[in-house]
């Protein structure tokens, strides 16, 4: 992935923030990030946030510290930015409203936050005369005010038309990501790939968690044991990459040890049998790499793993292609 990163145009702060009004639809925690990153570096000045809740719009521009809290799309004021923050299936009507009210002027640059939709669902605007984009920060934002001391270094990537890129990519760059320009199905494919190891790892810690309760052990004491396991995992592939990192019963082609766990997980709590069956075959494959374990014991790994998804159809597609 080629990343283009062009100087950002010598501008003083004043200037900028003449000719950059920002609106933001979208009162939830990646608009109050990117506001309040416009806000600390003086590239945009926050002008409308628009949310459905007048209490939490308020909150929003609070953190924020500029704008006007609005919650009637039609009272949003002329801006050269607008800036789509709102859930994937919002981002269409949207779209649509913005058009139809003519509030978008021919030049401005809107541009949506989601990761899995490309710009084209703005298509409306473009069709006035906008300039399209979508960009994706990839970090995972619980809090705004922690997100925008750590943004330094992001990962943003962007997707949209030329002319509306060349806005973009350097008012990114100067809140301090790291931009790289993709297509819309490359942007599909990143994001599921950010989705499974952001996402996917809250919900394998919930596993893990629940698994350890079955053996009499607390959530606050599991949570004890995952977090240096998970940091000694991560750090492990991140210097010798994830083949030689893993470990385990599939890397030593232990069967015996596979086939028990899944008999103990199946009756107590099916859907992380599921997660520990469909990992194991990516593991499998890993192992594979790895050349630890013989062939004959990785074939065994592999053999228990396909009756497994022949009895329970969980899930039987992806592992009989995988095996």
């Amino acid at each position: 992935m080629e990343e283009k990163m062009p100087m950002q145009e010598k501008m003083p702060i004043e200037d900028r923030n003449a000719k950059r009004t920002l609106n933001v639809i979208g009162a939830g925690r990646v608009g109050c990030l990117i506001g309040l990153l416009c806000r600390w570096h003086g590239v945009a000045q926050v002008q409308d946030v628009l949310g459905r809740d007048r209490s939490r719009t308020q909150a929003a521009v609070t953190q924020i510290g500029s704008g006007i809290a609005v919650t009637d799309i039609t009272s949003m004021r002329p801006a050269r930015l607008w800036l789509v923050t709102t859930p994937d299936a919002q981002i269409a009507p949207l779209a649509a409203q913005l058009a139809k009210a003519a509030l978008v002027r021919a030049g401005d640059v809107v541009i949506h936050c989601s990761g899995a939709l490309g710009s084209a669902v703005l298509a409306p605007l473009q069709a006035q005369g906008a300039l399209i984009a979508s960009v994706h920060p990839l970090k995972s934002v619980a809090d705004a005010l922690t997100a925008a001391d750590t943004f330094a270094g992001t990962f943003c990537a962007l997707e949209g038309d030329a002319a509306a890129l060349a806005v973009v990519q350097p008012l990114f760059i100067s809140l301090g990501a790291r931009c790289a320009i993709l297509s819309a199905e490359q942007k599909l494919r990143y994001h599921t790939a950010s989705v499974l190891v952001c996402n996917g790892l809250t919900a394998l810690i919930e596993a893990g968690l629940r698994t350890y309760q079955l053996a009499g052990i607390k959530r606050n004491a599991g949570m004890a044991l995952l977090t240096p396991l998970m940091q000694e995992t991560l750090s492990h592939a991140n210097r010798l990459g994830a083949a030689r990192a893993l470990t385990g019963p599939v890397a030593r082609g232990d069967a015996g040890v596979v086939a028990q766990q899944l008999t103990l997980l199946r009756p107590l709590d099916p859907a992380v049998a599921a997660i520990y069956q469909a990992l194991s075959v990516v593991a499998l494959d890993l192992a594979k790499v790895q050349g630890v374990a013989s062939v004959a014991d990785l074939a065994a790994v592999g053999e228990v793993l396909a009756q497994a998804a022949d009895a329970e159809c969980a899930p039987p597609c992806i592992l009989k292609k995988s095996l």
